[in-house]
């Protein structure tokens, strides 16, 4: 189950970092949704910066499920601001926030009872 997981740590943060890259250098592109126009430049800078830091902390064993759950949440605020953009394809936004959930939980920082 342990190597399960850091395979799925390691793929999602590539998939966050490459997603976080390419959102900071082209974000003109998606401010062009009426949608998402009103969000100025800084805005998009901080969510990708966010985004880049949470997907390191990934790949560090004590940081993991704090980061697992910063992206999960950044996920489900992308899934927010695109609804009005994307309509109903938002179902490759939910696949990563349910298996960040899962390493979460793999790591230890969801479950109730926790000795």
């Amino acid at each position: 189950m342990n190597i399960l997981l850091w395979i799925l740590q390691v793929l999602l943060a590539l998939w966050n970092l490459t997603g976080a890259f390419y959102m900071m250098g082209h974000y003109e592109v998606l401010a062009k949704a009426w949608a998402l126009a009103d969000l100025p430049k800084p805005f998009w800078i901080l969510y990708g910066i966010l985004q880049i830091l949470f997907a390191l902390g990934l790949l560090l064993p004590k940081l993991a499920a704090r980061s697992a759950i910063g992206l999960a949440l950044l996920v489900l605020l992308g899934i927010a601001l695109f609804a009005q953009y994307s309509g109903a394809g938002l179902l490759w936004a939910f696949i990563p926030a349910a298996l960040l959930a899962f390493v979460a939980y793999g790591r230890g920082s969801l479950k109730p009872f926790k000795k």
